[in-house]
């Protein structure tokens, strides 16, 4: 009785009429593995109001941790695995290991954001994909990944394949908050959010060797 009490006296915050409103939006989206930004007025002001109150909560009926970190002058909330496991959830969205194709898609988001380290617009499109794939750092391990030879030219019906590629796993990042898309999707435009360093963190070794990591792989 002392322990259900106990709980019930931990868990008081969730009658609260502000977290009652958006809790079933917000503890599905965190749940999916969704990065609570500012932008995100009404959810992220719930977090940031009763951070330790949601910090006690996830970690006893889930096992997992809500971190919030500060990037670039952008808060942002998001769960986290403990270092000794992955919690009481068996597929909590992004902390299930990516799949290779969108680990490979991360890893190039991850290079143009640092590319443009030191400008405040980090708006890209699909242009900027391909120049990437055709003439960036890793151009040779990317072209024989995606067209499994390197040729001075690829065809359009080729590269139609690749956009949709990367279209996918990009509409993926959307909704979990690593990037934000125009609706125009013709030119997939998109901002790579700082909430990508969590990413980078989580993938660093890919990164760090990204041409042995992309010969293990297949699409």
């Amino acid at each position: 009785m002392e322990s259900n009490s106990a709980e019930r006296s931990a868990f008081q915050f969730l009658s609260h009429e502000q977290v009652q409103k958006h809790f079933a939006e917000l503890n599905i989206e965190l749940l999916k593995g969704k990065h609570i930004l500012q932008s995100s007025v009404a959810l992220f002001s719930i977090l940031d109001r009763f951070e330790e109150d949601f910090m006690q909560y996830y970690a006893q009926l889930y096992g997992l941790m809500l971190e919030k970190r500060t990037i670039d002058s952008t808060s942002y909330f998001y769960l986290e695995f403990p270092a000794t496991g992955k919690g009481k959830l068996t597929n909590p969205g992004m902390y299930v290991e990516l799949e290779a194709r969108a680990t490979i898609v991360a890893c190039i988001l991850a290079n143009l954001y640092f590319s443009n380290f030191f400008s405040y617009d980090k708006k890209f499109q699909w242009d900027d994909i391909q120049y990437e794939i055709e003439h960036g750092e890793h151009r040779y391990s990317y072209q024989q990944l995606f067209f499994n030879d390197m040729r001075s030219e690829y065809s359009d019906k080729e590269w139609e394949g690749v956009r949709k590629h990367f279209s996918i796993v990009i509409n993926f990042f959307n909704r979990i908050g690593l990037v934000e898309k125009e609706d125009n999707d013709e030119s997939m435009q998109f901002t790579i959010l700082p909430t990508i360093h969590h990413f980078i963190e989580l993938y660093r070794d890919e990164i760090d060797n990204i041409d042995d990591f992309l010969q293990e792989i297949k699409l």
